[in-house]
């Protein structure tokens, strides 16, 4: 039996760098991920551990986090377990994109056989049957509401001055939300994302203070990823450009004003990509808040991917 004692160092080291990583999320795999709404999810968040003895260096699995009431959760896998074969193929060796597609998406109410090793030395067989996505809705305390599709992937809500846009002086929150396969290089949907920042008082921005305030939001994401993921972002590389829509708009039942442009980012290996982005800006009627609606893909503006933005975008309220 293959001992994880000697992994032990590595998946300290894998949660610690998961917990920087979780500043923009963009980055750890998530199984449950999938574009097709037949898609199920088992409720494991992984991460790939480095193998000397493999030739690729992928070794095991280990589990980084359990989705409440998911099957995962319901079989009791815990954070920290490892997944050293699924569907009794061994893991090691395999790299973790191919373990996504091939075994661990697949439709609801398919199975995934994982064999599991604890920290203890026990091994066991888990069948886990991909159960349907919940949908995200926002907190019932917030005046707002909105609706996610549940193979959406989301980070906990964060709180105003974000730690990598700590030089703006907003208060408030951000929900962030990532397309299923955002990961996936291959994908149209990659680095796809839409996120709402509800802003204490009224900010009705022009232009160029979109621009700055997006060059400084992802200037710092640059920073964090180069340090995450061991690349050196040119900052100069990074860049916002938008123009304000002529036509009148509307976001949660309340006026609104509409941008559209494009933003250079650098993804998580350490390219930089070009994404069509819009912005919609509302006060929601109120005078102490301001809501945004972000969307962004690599997919051009009559892409298949907006029509899922533009949907989650149509499903946001400006009182419940």
């Amino acid at each position: 039996m293959m001992s994880i004692r000697r992994f032990f160092p590595e998946m300290f080291r894998c949660f610690v760098a998961s917990l920087i990583a979780s500043v923009f999320v963009l980055a750890a795999p998530a199984p449950w991920r999938a574009s097709a709404d037949d898609r199920g999810l088992i409720g494991i968040i992984f991460r790939q551990l480095f193998a000397d003895p493999q030739p690729n260096h992928r070794g095991p699995l280990v589990v980084l986090r359990v989705l409440e009431d998911s099957p995962a959760a319901k079989a009791g896998i815990h954070c920290s377990d490892f997944v050293v074969a699924v569907n009794g193929t061994p893991v090691p060796g395999r790299d973790f994109s191919e373990i996504l597609t091939k075994d661990l998406q697949g439709p609801v109410g398919g199975t995934v056989r994982l064999t599991v090793l604890r920290y203890d030395g026990s091994q066991s067989e888990i069948t886990l049957v991909r159960a349907p996505y919940p949908t995200h809705i926002n907190p019932s305390t917030d005046p707002f509401a909105y609706r996610v599709p549940g193979s959406w992937s989301t980070d906990p809500r964060y709180v105003l001055p974000l730690p990598w846009w700590s030089k703006i002086p907003y208060h408030g929150f951000e929900d962030v939300f990532f397309s299923p396969n955002f990961d996936q290089t291959d994908s149209p949907e990659y680095h796809s994302f839409l996120f709402f920042l509800w802003i204490e008082g009224t900010h009705m921005m022009s232009a160029e203070q979109l621009q700055s305030d997006a060059v400084a939001y992802f200037q710092g994401i640059a920073e964090e990823r180069g340090r995450n993921y061991d690349f050196t972002p040119d900052l100069s590389k990074v860049s916002a450009t938008y123009k304000e829509d002529s036509a009148a708009s509307t976001l949660g039942g309340a006026p609104a004003r509409a941008f559209s442009g494009n933003l250079t980012i650098y993804d998580t290996h350490g390219k930089v990509i070009a994404l069509n982005s819009e912005v919609l800006l509302s006060t929601c009627g109120t005078s102490d808040h301001t809501v945004l609606f972000f969307a962004q893909s690599l997919e051009p503006r009559d892409g298949e991917m907006w029509k899922q933005l533009d949907a989650v975008r149509d499903t946001f309220r400006c009182s419940r």
